[in-house]
């Protein structure tokens, strides 16, 4: 089991020199359609500030949104909840949108909680996607399922 893992991973690592997902310039979010055709609005964070911050300090997260991170190519990125007082689901993403590995309720920290005791996840990805805790299992989210995405068209002026 921990062979055909490791060669897995190995092999996304090798495929991950693809293109990141294009993303539109200017765009600050996108309609994402999950696999039961559920669509949710996530926010995109696209720059090391906004990945940095990610939900942090958020209290709730509604069950039609998310935060989909967004990176230059497809490598080992690791998540951890500092100052994240949501459950979260988090959605491990190829370039292509298809879904590589998927962390179910991953736990929210609470404030003073030493940084050692502090939930973190890690595995090869190109984007991340969050969802509030409990959504990947209602919306059949799972390794090798596919993700839709669109932008919304920018305000005229």
């Amino acid at each position: 089991m921990k062979k055909t893992s490791l060669l897995l991973i190995v092999s996304l690592l090798l495929c991950g020199r693809a293109s990141a997902l294009s993303v539109p310039s200017g765009a600050s979010s996108a309609k994402l359609v999950l696999p039961d055709g559920f669509s949710v609005k996530a926010e995109l964070a696209l720059t090391p500030e906004t990945q940095e911050k990610g939900l942090m300090f958020r209290e709730e997260l509604p069950r039609d949104r998310g935060m989909l991170f967004v990176f230059a190519r497809l490598e080992l990125r690791s998540f951890w909840m500092k100052n994240t007082f949501i459950d979260l689901d988090m959605v491990f993403l190829d370039a292509g949108l298809k879904v590589i590995k998927v962390f179910h309720r991953v736990p929210r920290s609470t404030a003073g909680q030493p940084e050692e005791e502090v939930a973190r996840v890690s595995a090869p990805a190109a984007c991340v996607l969050e969802l509030p805790a409990g959504a990947a299992r209602a919306h059949r989210i799972k390794p090798g399922s596919k993700i839709k995405i669109s932008f919304p068209a920018p305000a005229v002026k």
